[in-house]
């Protein structure tokens, strides 16, 4: 009879979480199996693909012309279009050849890949993780299920509890008439995108990513409309890509580390709740996933103890994610004339703050000199 093959290491899902995982895993000279149920590693979920420069630094990805499309600025917009300017340069970047590039990273460190190839189920035995799939079964001493929102890993390690999601759906257009050709363009307001943004980001002068994410309403009626609102740029475009899914804003799952497994990226809510980016903070869960678990292994302990490590190295980005979901219930109250107010008072540095869960106690006492915003937001942020 065959043997099993055995990994120490079996990462489920290539994306940026999946491959940072597996590149950490290997690198720290471990066994690793990287299983992908696509056909292609490659952004297969709707995304705006921007991001900062410090994404590519994590990532440990040279910004080569390659994968960054270019350089961007940022237009935010109030409900009555006021436009607050940030001025802080971040990557229009290629989201699939990001990805594949972490990945042939990993592969370099020793990796395996199979693209193709679904999990069906993880089950526990003898202390390991066997592992089933559409070809056959592993067996692994911790499995890092960073399969995505509707994670199959969860699902076989008993996790009910999933993050509230946003739907979001994104078209790329072609024959656009961009009128910012290297700005990334956030529309808010509860006519717009209610409960969520729209968005219009530039991939040259001629093709665009326009999507939203709304919450209480079709995401693509929402987005057909908002559209139609920008007809001098987009009224002869033609859509060349259409997807959608949900992306999970609600924060980081109560548990997200068992014996010999652990859950990162969408699969345990590591998404920036009130941006809902989460390139970044999957890339920095990914990294830390892997080395955790790869440690974890070289001492022969895999247990939910050993494997919680992972929490202190990701704490920071725990934190961002837990005072940005803060943020976020904060603003989700508040009406178009209260959004068009604090477009008024808040500066470039005030949002980048707030959206990503950074100092928001500087910007809720800026606020609290106002006094509806005192009410509403400032108290909640603090």
């Amino acid at each position: 009879m065959a043997q099993m093959p055995s990994y120490d290491i079996i990462v489920v899902g290539g994306g940026p979480a999946g491959v940072a995982a597996a590149k950490a895993a290997a690198r720290e000279g471990v066994s690793v199996l990287l299983l992908e149920k696509h056909p292609t590693i490659m952004a297969n979920k709707p995304c705006g693909e921007a991001v900062s420069k410090e994404t590519l630094e994590t990532a440990g990805v040279k910004p080569s012309p390659r994968i960054v499309m270019h350089e961007a600025y940022a237009l935010v917009y109030s409900p009555s279009m006021i436009e607050v300017k940030i001025p802080q340069i971040g990557y229009n970047i290629n989201k699939s050849l990001f990805i594949q590039e972490i990945a042939a990273q990993a592969a370099e460190y020793g990796a395996d890949i199979h693209v193709r190839e679904e999990v069906s189920s993880v089950v526990r035995e003898d202390g390991n993780r066997l592992v089933k799939t559409s070809k056959g079964t592993y067996r692994a001493k911790v499995v890092i299920g960073a399969d995505g929102y509707n994670s199959t890993v969860a699902r076989s390690l008993g996790v009910t509890e999933r993050p509230e999601p946003i739907p979001t759906v994104q078209y790329i257009m072609a024959n656009c008439k961009l009128k910012y050709p290297d700005a990334v363009r956030f529309y808010l307001g509860n006519k717009v995108a209610p409960g969520g943004y729209a968005w219009i980001f530039p991939r040259s002068e001629k093709l665009a990513e326009v999507g939203i994410g709304v919450r209480g309403g079709v995401a693509k009626e929402f987005l057909d409309t908002f559209v139609s609102m920008f007809s001098e740029e987009l009224g002869s475009a033609k859509i060349i890509d259409y997807r959608g899914a949900p992306v999970p804003i609600g924060g980081v799952i109560s548990e997200t580390v068992f014996d010999g497994a652990m859950l990162v990226g969408d699969a345990a809510g590591h998404v920036i709740p009130l941006t809902g980016a989460g390139i970044h903070s999957s890339v920095a869960a990914g990294l830390a996933a892997g080395k955790v678990a790869a440690r974890a292994v070289l001492e022969e302990d895999v247990s939910k103890l050993r494997l919680s490590e992972f929490y202190q190295v990701y704490e920071a980005w725990l934190t961002r994610i837990r005072k940005s979901l803060k943020a976020m219930r904060a603003v989700e109250r508040l009406s178009d004339e209260d959004l068009d107010t604090l477009a008024t008072i808040l500066k470039a540095d005030d949002i980048l703050d707030l959206a990503n869960g950074l100092d928001i106690g500087r910007v809720a006492k800026k606020l609290l000199a106002h006094p509806i915003l005192a009410i509403k937001l400032a108290r909640s942020l603090l």
